[in-house]
Order: C-alpha cells, then structure tokens, then sequence
C-alpha cells in the first residue's frame, strides 16, 4: 500500500480523500451565495393562497415559485425549502434537493432553518472542506443555531452519525480557523469554549486554560466558562484575571440563580485586597503558619 507524507506538502491529509458526490455537488452550488439577494418587495396573494393550500403535487408546487419569484414575493424562500423538505427522501433527487436549498438560501440568507437543513442534509455524506465551506457562507446571524449542529456532527451525534470520529478534532479546528479568519468573535468564542472543555475532560488542565481565555478574550460570557476557567485562575493566584472573566460573564447573567450567585460571590473574593485574598486561600496548617503568634 502506498502512504503518502502530507506535510511537506503543506496540505491536509483530507486534500486526497475521494470527495462525496454530495459534497461536490454542494461545493458547485455554494458560490451562488455569493451573489446579492434578489430584491424581494412584491407580492402574489392568489401564489401565497395557492402555497398555503398545497399538499402534494411537485408540479403545482414549482409553478407556485415561478409565480412567486416572478412576482419578487418574499415567499418564494419558503416555497423552496417546502420543495426540498417534499423531494429530500426521494431516490434520486439529492442534487434537486440541494438546489432547492441554495435556492431558498439564495432568497433569504438569514433563515437559520434552512441552514441547519441544509447541513444536516449535507453531513450524510460529511466532508470536512464541504462543511467549512457552508459555515463560511453562512451569515454570523445563524451561527448561534448553525454551530452545535456541526459540533455534533463532529461527535457523530448527529441524525446520521456518519464522520468517522477520528476526524472530528480536524472538523472543530478546521471551524475555528475559519471563524478566526473571519473575525467571527462569536463563533471563535463557542468553538473555543467547547475545545476548552474537552481538554478538562481529557485531564490537560493548561490547554483547557488556553482555550478558555482564547473564548474570554473573543467576548463569550458562557457561564460554564467563567465558572472552570476562574476556578482554575484562583489557583494560580490571578485574581485580577479572574475578576475580569467573572464581570465579563455576569453582564449577561445566568438564568440559574445559583449559578449567578456563586459567580457573584467569587468576584467578591477576587476583588478583596491582597493580604484578605491570602488570607482566604490560608487554612489548616497554612493559616497557623500566617498567623501573628502561631500556637508552637
């Protein structure tokens, strides 16, 4: 058998896999959003009571987004994502099914349903290059919902679970390269969060501490991260650091209460004057040792 070396090739060992038809096909497809949106102002009212009284017919359906996209109706997005979700399980109809969905996408960029349609579709046939291009496509809007979606895929918790899992780490680093390309704080911040996580799960305490203050410094107030990362940053005695995480984090407060206080109460502790802060990190033999007439 024949291996090849991928690095001095300054290429991912993922440039020489086949690529899914599915993928290509998607990867052809993608470009058209990076055109301007039809300008959708008007309006069909018999097209819009035709659509909302369509039940089953394929033919009926595209000649109701004809007349919609003729018509500039803002529904024609709609009608085509109904198209997609009616021919998506039909033999045969994966690259009409695509279609169906760039063209709803090309009508509304901002629908988040779409979106994760779309993705979900996609990751039958997952494709690390194939997924990083939809992300990038997609409006900063639609991450927040886009986002676990693609983690999941990562894992294989996905509908399909259909990524070899050896290559989730390259799925979730390829994501955050592009987001960090894009200047997408929002997604580097998530992205970075999760990888924080998983490097506590898997005992590698330093580079959980390095990709949470990568999320800190890219604005996440995740309270998950402002709770592990400052405990861990109490422990190394950085409490200026710390207080800045915790007051980060609770300008968007956590719904649960006793999250909130007990972020709440930390900050307190950080913010103590210096002699007070080693006071509190002093007990047993420690505190004996502190104080001003030990008991030997």
């Amino acid at each position: 058998m024949l291996t090849i070396d991928t690095d001095p090739l300054g290429l991912p060992a993922e440039a020489f896999e086949t690529m899914p038809e599915l993928a290509a096909t998607l990867i052809r497809l993608l470009p058209r959003l990076d055109q301007p949106s039809p300008e959708l102002t008007g309006m069909d009212a018999e097209a819009r009571r035709k659509l909302s009284a369509w039940r089953s017919s394929e033919p009926n359906l595209r000649a109701i987004i004809n007349r919609l996209a003729n018509a500039h109706d803002p529904m024609v997005a709609q009608a085509c994502l109904l198209l997609a979700q009616s021919i998506r399980y039909q033999a045969g109809r994966r690259d009409e099914t695509l279609a169906a969905y760039i063209d709803a996408l090309n009508y509304d960029r901002t629908n988040a349903t779409v979106w994760e349609e779309l993705t979900e579709y996609a990751a039958a046939a997952p494709h690390i290059p194939m997924l990083v291009d939809v992300f990038a496509k997609s409006p900063t809007v639609v991450r927040p919902a886009l986002l676990p979606l693609l983690v999941a895929i990562s894992d294989g918790h996905d509908r399909m679970g259909n990524l070899n899992l050896v290559k989730g780490p390259a799925l979730r680093a390829a994501l955050l390269k592009r987001a960090e390309n894009q200047a997408d704080q929002a997604s580097i911040a998530y992205l970075a969060a999760d990888a924080g996580h998983r490097a506590e799960m898997s005992g590698d305490l330093t580079a959980a501490a390095a990709a949470w203050r990568t999320a800190v410094t890219a604005g996440s107030t995740d309270a998950k991260v402002a709770d592990r990362f400052t405990i861990w940053l109490v422990k190394q005695g950085e409490y200026a650091e710390a207080a800045h995480v915790l007051r980060q984090a609770l300008t968007a407060p956590p719904a649960a209460v006793t999250v909130r206080q007990r972020l709440e109460k930390r900050l307190t502790r950080c913010e103590k004057p210096s002699p007070e802060k080693a006071a509190d990190r002093t007990t047993g033999l420690d505190a004996a040792i502190a104080a001003p007439n030990p008991p030997w």
